[in-house]
């Protein structure tokens, strides 16, 4: 008799001593899941919650700098305003929907380069609509919806509809493309770019 209380003992201690490690494991990885959702640490490692309203105007207006440069409507409008509106490392990039690069320039003088490539400059205008603006580590990031019309033909016709991806960043005062990206929609023809 005393042998089975002494087992049951022995039972119930492991018991209780398993259920003590379990609950203070619990506890320490509860401890460990807190501390790295911390508030302090969470705003360290994001970006601002909202731009300035007067960067998103900026940021808007470059959009629409862009696409007056993109289809030369304005006298002064031309490859190099267009190249103008990317920092002087800045990036463009052309794709296909499955993500192929169609063409790609960095810098200035190539970006110059590669707008006088593109076909019917003084034919197609581009429509952007669903403008994105956000924070992101070192400026914003964005993008908007684009649909190219050739106008040269009366009703004007889609030839192109895409989605651009943007990196932006702010220098001094002003905003510009970090990098640009137009990703052409799925079935989308690619321009010829051999002008």
């Amino acid at each position: 008799m005393i042998y089975q209380n002494s087992n049951n003992q022995i039972k119930q201690l492991r018991k209780t001593t398993r259920r003590r490690i379990l609950l203070l494991a619990g506890f320490a990885l509860s401890i460990i899941v807190l501390i790295s959702f911390h508030p302090l640490q969470i705003s360290a490692q994001s970006p601002k919650k909202s731009l300035p309203p007067r960067d998103i105007l900026a940021i808007g207006q470059l959009n629409s700098d862009y696409f007056y440069a993109l289809d030369g409507l304005l006298e002064g409008y031309n490859a190099a305003k267009w190249a103008d509106t990317f920092t002087p490392d800045g990036t463009f990039i052309l794709k296909n929907a499955d993500g192929t690069v169609i063409t790609q320039a960095t810098g200035t003088q190539e970006l110059i380069d590669v707008y006088n490539t593109f076909p019917d400059v003084q034919t197609t205008r581009h429509w952007n609509n669903n403008l994105t603006i956000e924070p992101d580590f070192g400026g914003a990031k964005g993008g908007c919806y684009i649909i190219a019309m050739d106008i040269g033909n009366i009703p004007a016709s889609i030839i192109r509809t895409g989605l651009y991806e943007d990196r932006l960043v702010k220098i001094g005062d002003t905003w510009k493309y970090q990098s640009r990206s137009l990703i052409l929609d799925p079935n989308v023809p690619p321009p010829n770019m051999n002008n």
